[in-house]
């Protein structure tokens, strides 16, 4: 009797152990399914989208591994027009790889064709408002097989002072020619900056300081002049006199022939 007793709530035991073993099974599933988070589908960079998509799948607690699955998740980052184009897979979606049928989809239907990349790449204008290593890393998303071309593309993006600097390497890869012409718009921006300081130094005077400074004293050699031409005996000899007179800059000497 005592033993049975003692088989009996051993039994209990192990079943009361496996319930909870599977509520707390449960509980992690449903706390792991909802705190899974992935941005809204991005419709002007899909490939992008996808990269974080994936890592997203493969760093959650568990990893989510399953077609089905990742195929639902996809289902609920999608916008209603972003839907409406790959509509056909989402009501008819194959028996295995559902997964990649929809990325398949939405890349098709969203990433540019190479021929539209090379043909953005030969029609890039310049600069912008990028550094010319941001302007490497985005013509590389268009073309991921550089050669001579795309070198040439490259530079020919470049202001000419920094492309004439650049040409003194022409051994150097494409990333350290980047960095160099980083640094080099940074330096010419920093010029550029002090010139722009430099020059916002008023130079416009008014009458009144005109008559307190070098105005004044063309005035008064001019009366000088006019004093000494009526006072004179002697045969004038030419004399040069330097005065300060306004040229346009403050710092500027202009020369004057004056005679008497």
């Amino acid at each position: 009797m005592e033993l049975d007793a003692i088989k009996q709530l051993a039994d209990a035991i192990r079943e009361q152990t496996i319930h909870a073993t599977q509520a707390t099974t449960t509980t992690v599933s449903s706390v792991s399914a909802v705190a899974f988070k992935a941005p809204q589908f991005w419709q002007t960079n899909a490939k992008a989208w996808f990269i974080r998509l994936e890592a997203s799948f493969n760093t959650h607690t568990p990893p989510i591994t399953q077609d089905l699955t990742k195929f639902h998740h996809v289902i609920q980052l999608l916008d209603s027009s972003t839907a409406r184009r790959v509509q056909a897979v989402l009501e008819n979606p194959p028996p295995v790889g559902k997964y990649d049928s929809l990325k398949s989809a939405l890349l098709n239907a969203y990433e540019a064709t190479q021929l539209q990349k090379d043909q953005e790449l030969l029609n890039l204008n310049g600069l912008g408002d990028r550094k010319p290593s941001e302007l490497l890393q985005h013509m590389r998303s268009l073309n991921h097989d550089p050669g001579t071309l795309f070198r040439a593309l490259f530079l020919n993006q470049l202001p000419p002072d920094v492309r004439r600097i650049l040409a003194q390497t022409p051994d150097a890869d494409l990333d350290t020619l980047a960095k160099t012409a980083d640094g080099i718009m940074d330096v010419e921006f920093v010029a550029a900056a002090t010139c722009s300081v430099q020059n916002t130094s008023p130079i416009e005077v008014t009458h009144e300081e005109q008559a307190n400074s070098g105005y004044g004293d063309v005035n008064a050699l001019q009366r000088n002049h006019r004093f000494r031409q009526k006072h004179r005996t002697t045969t004038p000899t030419p004399t040069f006199i330097l005065c300060k007179c306004r040229t346009g800059s403050p710092n500027i000497w202009n020369e004057f022939e004056d005679t008497w």
